[in-house]
This record gives C-alpha cells, structure tokens and sequence, in this order.
C-alpha cells in the first residue's frame, strides 16, 4: 500500500497532528463532553446547556470561561465528530493557526503559524509555534507530525506565551495530552476501513494492579494508499505504526507520578504536488538553451519524443487534478520515469517522560515533568517535482527537557502563585545534499547576449547528457543548552477583579557548527577535503505578562492583557568556495559569521468570555495588535551582495542567480480577531462556530519582500452542528461540519515570476455515529470531503531562474514560471467500529 514515504499525510498523522487536531474545532467542539479525572476536559455533563471546559493553560486548572487568554480545548470525541485525520485538517478547523507543507520541500519540512507567527526547519531553525506532548517539549517541525492516540485532550493557546512556556512561543503553544491510567479495567479495539484502502487497527488496554498502580497501552496500525498518480506511485500515502505505554503511580491522595514512553515509525511517499501551470512562453524550442526547461527538451527529442510545448505542455500538466508529471532523470537522461525519482519522509520518534505531583499541603503543590526524545527523519524531495533534482533532507534531533514548578495559595487564597524553571539541551544534526541532472547547453550569458555578432543559432547548442551534479553536500550541527526561570501571580483583589503578573528570564546558549564537501559547487582550501566552519552566541531575553480581568457577573468576564515573548537567535550562513582572491578557508569564514537576533513579540489583546441565557450559548470575541520584530524567515539572497558577497552569481555556486538564506526581515505589525461558539439550542441539538482574522502589514522589509512569509490563512471559519437522538435500539449522534480556509500568499514576493496566492477553499465532513442500547460496540460511518471539492494545501511557483539562468537578460524576458499545486485529499468515506470491554 505504501512505498517511499512522505508526503501530505506525512505532514499530517504526527502524533501532535491528531491531537492538535483538536483544535480545529474551536468550541471545545461539538458536543457531549465526557467527564475526565484529568483537569482540562469538559465537565459538567449533568448539566443542560453548553458543559464547561476545564484547561490548565495558567499551569493550574480554571475554568475556559474564567481564564483571559484565547484558547481551544478540545477532546478524542472532538477529533472523531469534526472528520480530523490529520495535521491539515488541524489547520483547516482551527482559525488563525496554520500548519502546511513548505516551499520545495512539501511535507518533509512543514510550517507550524498562530496568528501569521510561524518558524522552523532542518537542524537550526526556531519554531514560532511551541509543541509540546504530555509536557514535553518538541523543538524540530520535520517529523513532528506524529499520530496521537488516546489522547485526553489538546490545548490551542493562540497569541505568545513566552511567560509561562517560554522559549519559542511567539505565535503560541499546541499542547497534547495523553489519557493517563485509570483504577478501572478496561480497552478497547477499533477498525476502521475506508476509501483507498484505509486500514486502521488501534487498541487499548488499561490495567489497575492493586489500589496503587494501574497501567495503560495503547497501540495503533494505520495504513493508507495514496491518490496522485505519479509512475509506480500513488503520492500521499502513508503507514504509521504507533505505541504507547503508561505506569501511574498513586501512593496517596497528595502524591502521583506517571512513567510513560511513546514510540511513532511514519512512512509516507512523496508530497502530492501537481502541476497547474508550465508557462514557457514564448517558448524554449529554438527560443533559448540551458538550464532545466531546455534540458528536458533536449531529452525528449533524444527519446524521440515532441519538443517541449511552449504553454502546459501534456506531459507535465497531465490535465487530471490528480495527476503528476511522470518523468525522471535522476537514473538517466531518458524522461521515463524510474524508482530512482521515489520520494519519501520516514520518521522514527520516541519519548520517555516522567510526571511527578505531589501536595505538600491544601495550598502548596510541586509538579516536575522530565523528558528524552529522539526524533530520526529522513526525507527525499523532488524539488522541482519534474525528476530533474532530488534532496536529501535529513534531521536527527536529541532532546532532554525538564521542569519544575511551584504552585501556592497565599494570603488565605488572596494569590495564585505559580513559580518554576526549566531547562532544555538539544544536540540536532542534519547531513544534506542535492543532486541533479543537467544537459550540456548553456544559456548565453547577457555579456554575449550583447555582443553585436551574438546570434543563437550560431551559439554552441549542445543536446545531450552532462550527467549527475552534486551539490550543497553539508552537515549541519547545533548544540543548544536553554535555562528558564518564571513566575505567575494572579490576585483577586476583589471576587470580580483579578490581577496576573509574570515574568520569565531565559539564557539560550547555542554552539553552531557546519561542514562542506567538496561537489560540484564547491571548492575547499587547497590540501583539505572540506571546509568547516563555526560559531556561537548566548541569547538571554526577559519575557511578560501583564493581564487585567473582571466578572461583570458569573457568567460574563472581560480581560486585557499584554504580554511579550521571544524566538531564540539562530545562525544561517552558506560556505563559499576558497579561491585565491577570498583566501576562505573555514577559521576565516567562521569569523565571519553573525547570528541572527532574538525575535520578539509584544501582544496587545483584550476579550470577553460570556455563557448567556441560561448556558445555551457560550461566546468568547478577541481582538489583538501584535509587534513583531526581528522576524527570522527565509528569502532570496542575490549572489555577489550582502551576506552572499564571497559567492558570485551564475555556475557553478549559484546558477539561478541567488540562494535561500534566513536573515531578520524587519518587522510586522498584525492585528485580527477570533471569535469561538457554541449554541446549546436543546439538550439533543448542539451548534458551534469558530473564527479568525489575521491581517500583517510589514514595515522595513528587504526590498522586494511584500507578503508575510510563509503567510496565515485569513479569514478562515468553521461551521458544525451534532444531533443526538435517542432511539429504541440505542443512541445515534449525527455530525455535520463545514470548514472555510482562507486565501494565503507562497511567496514573499508579490506580482512576480514566483508569487501565487492560494485560493480559499471550503469542506464539509459528515458522521454518524450509532452506539447500540445493551451492547458494547459502536459503529460509525464517516464521509469526509464531501462534496469531493478539489483543493490545495499549499502551491509553489518556480520563476525564470530555473528555465533560464543568472540576471534578466532579453532572452530570459518574458521570465518563463511554473506552478505546481499540493492537493489535498478527494472525498474519503469508510466505517469504524469499536467493540469496549
């Protein structure tokens, strides 16, 4: 069913994912909530109307509608009603929060954004968008798309969080929290059969051995083909064997602790692009020669086949919304396709954490949570989706995480105080390389473009095979120690006024370190097989909070708040070839190399929470103003300029004139507004809504940047309704949902040979649900995608860079493009049935 392994769902089963998930559905979702022991489920279920939502996103537990921050709950029962699968479907039921495929690399490096905040990528990149699983915190974006089972819920914490979470918060916080082991024997098994051929096998068991100890395990097998034809493959497959294993301990009523490990294999195909547009006009045969529009061609007629098309040529744009080029080059110079050009995203990620609570007194709690994870990612992309060019995209990442806090009653429960520290190491990896097939023509450069007796057809053609190149071959380190201390205050100074103030201080300290090998585009310093270079910097921010809330009644609360976060610094840099004028060997260039500042954010926002007439409608507006600054994203960089001074534009470096760097971009401005609800219209019949708008306006950006980059969805909403109806034969819950995402930008660059914006798209996913009266099965039957609407996840367009080569000249004029688009998945229905014990 799956071979290769990576893509679109790659991206999305990640044990977050299905977690995260949750979050989409903004009002703690649709329906019936399920008491839990644990804090931050709904609660309440003997009550008519909405049931309330207990979170712990203040590090104790407080009601939803008493806490002033903008926040989603959500439960496992939220995941199954809403038709959420995976992380896209995260994305795509919870407003202002973006999770999506990257520019080249689709699902192999994905995007986490709150609020347009977003960050990441290979061994160095910061996340805008902390992620954290049962207390743990996950630093890398490749390979933490992990499925989660038996979750007990997931926190959206939307807005910076840098107080109380610290490092890489700035967006905000996903937080995903597995079901702890429980003094009743019970489990479950669960099957599930769907549209290309989904098999999904999950079970659980929960163990109490003796009045003390209890056990909890969970394991899943979830397999499914892909649904764009590509050669052999079918991209967007994906099997994910996942397991988890949890001892409780509870000696006492003032004293537990909770040893658990996970362990997640993911393999998936390759990202299911597909292209909508191969734009050479007015053309490449006998037009222009060199780089890869030219190239194919010239491997087309070798093959005997048709010159390239100067408009969607057939054989790229397939004319099938599912279907991608099938063409591959990296075996060799004939365009049939071939195993070689097989991509994937494979993801191996383990964690052991330990949960220790203990009450020293009616007032006084410690609570300490320790962490080891090991995440191994190993990715192949077609960057160009044409078969020209793979990248290896590797990561490997160590983490060790713990913290520690106190939390106190004061002054005969005057104040809440919760104080604490933590600290992080990571050592990441990541060794890359590309490779590519190129023809031998050359395109002209402007300096013979200009010549009086330039004539093409005169030029030195050339049509066949040059071979594989080798390229960018580098291993990139980074040890990264991170200290944190906090503390919270909140004061009640009367029953309807409260005060919260916090502070944290954080030390980041970071050791960089990158090697590069000889290739085709590098040359190291004579007498040494490569160059290596490295640097290293402390990074110390002071984070707060400062909030404000008042109970006009109980049942209606408003709040401001303000309150600032950081993005640790990071270093990006690009080792250039030694030649003799640049004297570069690695201890010159690593003098050479500067970090990267901290990026801040300061949120301005205030909110009300309000559960109106007689709890049948629960609503909570925000409304936000953030400053971003120093914002860390990637963009083009002309070679021979700025930090790319020592590498000149053209081959064999630099052949399509720049190179990707991360470089601070200045800053943004973004306001917008959410609003969650929820309607209890009868105690059968429950209706929710969520919503978001992002609106950034950027100030002293590169030139030529224009757009937020990578961009948040806006606006975007989500619509549900869940029935329930109580028959003879048992109970049957019907569940309609209704998601609209919005337009974003893909590029940050606008009205250029490389822009696109992504249109808006909208889903509608159905279930029913029947739990038969005096039997312990439940079977439900789920369409998702109903409508079978055709929509992208994300889009990339490539300019003239890679069909002509270096700067503009006139024969690069028009500049040519093409657009490929990543598809989300067509209509999906299947049946789950799960049999309780």
């Amino acid at each position: 069913m799956i071979m290769g392994a990576t893509a679109l769902r790659a991206r999305a089963r990640t044990t977050l994912m299905t977690a995260c998930a949750l979050g989409a559905v903004a009002a703690a979702s649709t329906a019936q909530a399920q008491v839990s022991s644990n804090p931050a489920t709904e609660t309440a279920a003997d009550q008519s109307g909405v049931s309330d939502i207990v979170v712990t996103a203040e590090r104790r537990a407080t009601n939803l509608q008493d806490t002033p921050l903008s926040i989603i709950a959500v439960t496992q029962e939220a995941i199954s009603a809403k038709g959420i699968d995976d992380l896209q479907d995260l994305s795509n039921f919870t407003p202002n929060l973006t999770i999506s495929p990257s520019r080249g690399n689709g699902n192999n490096s994905p995007n986490f954004g709150i609020r347009g905040i977003a960050g990441g990528g290979g061994a160095t990149g910061e996340r805008g968008v902390g992620l954290y699983i049962d207390g743990v915190y996950v630093p890398r974006t490749s390979g933490s798309v992990l499925r989660v089972l038996d979750i007990d819920r997931v926190e959206v914490l939307r807005g910076p969080q840098g107080t109380l979470f610290g490092r890489n918060s700035t967006g905000g916080a996903i937080r995903i929290f597995s079901k702890q082991p429980t003094d009743k024997f019970e489990g479950y098994l669960r099957g599930t059969y769907g549209s290309f051929d989904r098999t999904d096998f999950v079970g659980m068991l929960n163990i109490p051995l003796g009045d003390t100890f209890a056990v909890r395990a969970q394991g899943a097998y979830l397999d499914q083909d892909g649904y764009v034809d590509r050669g052999t493959e079918k991209l967007g497959a994906q099997r994910d064997k996942i397991g988890r294993v949890q001892a409780r301990w509870e000696p006492s009523s003032d004293f537990n602790a909770t040893l658990g490990f996970l362990y997640s294999d993911s393999k998936a195909n390759g990202t299911p692009l597909v292209f909508r547009e191969f734009d050479m006009r007015p053309g490449i045969e006998g037009v222009i020669q060199g780089n890869f529009a030219d190239w194919i061609n010239d491997a087309f007629k070798r093959a005997g086949q048709a010159p390239l098309a100067a408009y969607n040529d057939s054989r790229i744009v397939r004319g099938d919304r599912f279907k991608a080029p099938d063409l591959c080059f990296i075996d060799d110079f004939d365009p049939d396709y071939d195993s070689a050009c097989n991509q994937y995203n494979n993801n191996k990620y383990w964690q052991a954490d330990l949960t220790v609570a203990y009450d020293l007194s009616d007032t006084i709690s410690l609570n300490s949570v320790s962490g080891y994870a090991k995440l191994k990612h190993r990715g192949f992309s077609d960057y160009q989706v044409l078969g020209t060019e793979i990248r290896n995209d590797d990561v490997d990442s160590d983490v060790f995480y713990q913290e520690a806090q106190l939390n106190a009653k004061l002054f005969g429960d005057a104040v809440d105080l919760v104080v604490g520290g933590n600290y992080f190491y990571e050592k990441a990896v990541a060794p890359n390389y590309t490779i590519n097939r190129r023809g031998t023509s050359v395109f002209p450069s402007a300096a013979q473009q200009a010549s009086p007796t330039f004539n093409l057809n005169n030029f030195a053609f050339g049509n066949g095979d040059a071979g594989l190149f080798r390229l960018t071959d580098v291993i990139t380190k980074q040890l990264s120690n991170s200290y944190g201390i906090f503390g919270s205050a909140t004061w009640h100074v009367t029953d309807k006024l409260n005060l919260t103030g916090g502070l944290r201080q954080a030390w980041d300290k970071k050791d960089y370190s990158q090697i590069r090998f000889p290739a085709n585009d590098f040359i190291p310093a004579p007498g040494t097989t490569s160059t290596s270079v490295a640097s290293g910097k402390t990074f110390k921010a002071l984070d707060y909070r400062a909030t404000i809330d008042y109970h006009f009644t109980d049942d209606i609360m408003a709040y401001g708040t303000i309150s600032k976060a950081y993005k640790a610094g990071q270093f990006s840099y690009t080792i250039v070839s030694y030649t003799a004028a640049n004297n570069a060997p690695g201890p010159n260039q690593s003098a050479a190399i500067q970090p990267i500042p901290n990026e801040k954010v300061v949120n301005y926002e205030i909110g009300a929470r309000m559960t109106l007439f007689d709890r049948r409608l629960r609503i909570n507006p925000t409304l936000f103003h953030m400053d971003y600054t120093n914002r860390q994203a990637a963009v083009q960089v002309t070679c021979g300029t700025g930090t790319l001074a020592g590498i000149p534009s053209g081959p064999p470096q630099c052949p399509v004139g720049f190179l990707i760097q991360v470089q601070n971009q200045g800053e943004v401005t973004l306001e917008g507004f959410e609003l969650d609800m929820q309607i209890a219209a009868t105690d059968n019949l429950i209706f929710d809504a969520s919503g978001g708008i992002t609106k950034p306006k950027l100030k002293n950006a590169p030139a030529g940047t224009v757009n937020l980059f990578p961009d948040v969805a806006s606006p975007s909403f989500n619509l549900g309704t869940t029935y329930t109806l109580d028959a003879g034969f048992g109970k049957t819950t019907f569940n309609l949902n209704y998601a609209y995402v919005g337009k974003q930008e893909t590029h940050p660059t606008k009205g250029t040979d490389s822009s696109y914006t992504l249109p808006a798209y909208g889903l509608l996913n159905a279930r029913i649900q029947i739990v038969p009266e005096g039997l312990p099965v439940t079977v439900a039957l789920f369409a998702n995608n109903l409508l079978d609407n055709t929509f992208s996840t994300y889009a990339q367009r490539f300019g003239g860079g890679f069909w002509d080569a270096g700067a503009p000249s006139p024969l690069s004029a028009p500049p040519r493009s093409a657009l490929a688009e990543i598809r989300g998945r067509p209509r999906e229905v299947g049946v789950t049935v799960q049999y309780n014990f």
